[in-house]
């Protein structure tokens, strides 16, 4: 059983989109607005996401941000890390992980953060990252 990571693709869109909204929150947008949000998703040369493949079926998915700092550094910020439950363990979440961090090296980031909920933790730190801080938000 071989896990392949791939570029994020628009063909992935649904299978991406149940899985965000199964496992990490509730918004799920109308079927009708795929076309739009991936043109805009699509366009941001800033954002790298990937699916990781099994069997033909998304079975996870990540994305990294890379955020230009006003003194010229890059920091990188993984988002909506995901895995189907019928394959935590499985090493799909440390092949998106493995995945992000390469793409970091290759564009210059000096580090990556992420949020997380504190029973990811230890997930995580298996990934090699360390509490820094606190992670608050505030949703609109």
């Amino acid at each position: 059983m071989k896990i392949e990571i791939k570029k994020m693709a628009k063909k992935y869109m649904k299978e991406v989109i149940d899985l965000l909204d199964k496992n990490l929150s509730v918004y799920s947008p109308p079927f009708e607005k795929y076309d739009e949000i991936w043109k805009i998703f699509s366009s941001q040369s800033n954002i790298f996401a990937v699916v990781a493949i099994l069997e033909n079926k998304v079975v996870g998915y990540g994305a990294l941000i890379i955020e230009v700092k006003i003194r010229g550094g890059k920091a990188g910020h993984v988002e909506d890390i995901v895995t189907h439950e019928n394959f935590l363990k499985m090493g799909v979440g440390r092949s998106i992980q493995e995945a992000l961090y390469i793409k970091a090296l290759e564009k210059g980031c000096h580090k990556i953060a992420l949020q997380c909920k504190e029973h990811n933790v230890s997930f995580y730190e298996k990934c090699n990252y360390r509490i820094s801080g606190l992670g608050m938000q505030k949703f609109i």
